[in-house]
């Protein structure tokens, strides 16, 4: 199957953030009484945070992000990473790569992201090989955000390892670039922990990620 990346781009331009909170904030209201709490904190964090927030963001020049899009029944959403701010958190950090077969991360390489002809890549390695595993942005399954063609060249090399930076939910949120891709991420997981009854990443039953909204 081809890649959507220039449906997505397309589509993304279309979303309406309101639209997709009221209706996720009115699904919730409607399952539970922990639902309403927490459809009423988002209601809130709407109207007082978020009312004035500009869609689809414009991109820095001279400052490498990437787009990461969601599908949802309200459209596509396009969630913005910033790449130069991930390599300083991973310095900062001082956060390890794991050491990996090519073949065992090629999978988080979207076809429609490379260049299979090397006499057209222009080789970028400023930043590293960041691989991102979400349930709420990538089904759960393993995405590269910077460096599909190291992977690849690697996998097509059939080169022994390659060293890449994985990160799991939660662990990538200060690399999101502006406050609604960080507050449609916070709602994701409240909303299915709502709809699907579940704390996940809580650590109590009254708590929600509308809480640690800032």
């Amino acid at each position: 199957m081809g890649s959507k990346i220039e449906l997505y781009e397309k589509e993304s331009q279309e979303f309406k953030p309101f639209k997709h909170f009221i209706s996720r904030i009115q699904v919730m209201r409607k399952e539970s009484s922990y639902g309403v709490e927490v459809a009423s904190k988002w209601t809130d964090i709407l109207n007082q945070t978020l009312v004035d927030e500009t869609y689809p963001v414009i991109h820095p020049i001279g400052q490498e992000t990437f787009s990461l899009y969601a599908e949802f029944t309200t459209g596509v959403f396009e969630y913005t990473l910033d790449i130069d701010g991930a390599t300083t958190f991973i310095k900062e950090k001082n956060i390890k790569p794991i050491k990996t077969s090519p073949s065992n991360i090629i999978e988080a390489v979207d076809q429609g992201n490379i260049n299979k002809d090397p006499n057209r890549i222009k080789p970028n390695h400023k930043n590293p090989v960041m691989v991102l595993q979400s349930r709420y942005l990538t089904n759960n399954k393993p995405y590269c955000i910077n460096g599909n063609h190291r992977i690849f060249e690697a996998y097509r090399n059939n080169d022994e390892q390659i060293e890449v930076y994985v990160f799991k939910d939660l662990e990538f949120v200060p690399f999101f670039y502006d406050v609604l891709s960080k507050a449609t991420y916070f709602l994701e997981i409240d909303y299915h922990n709502v709809v699907n009854d579940k704390r996940y990443l809580l650590h109590n039953e009254n708590g929600a990620f509308a809480n640690e909204f800032k």
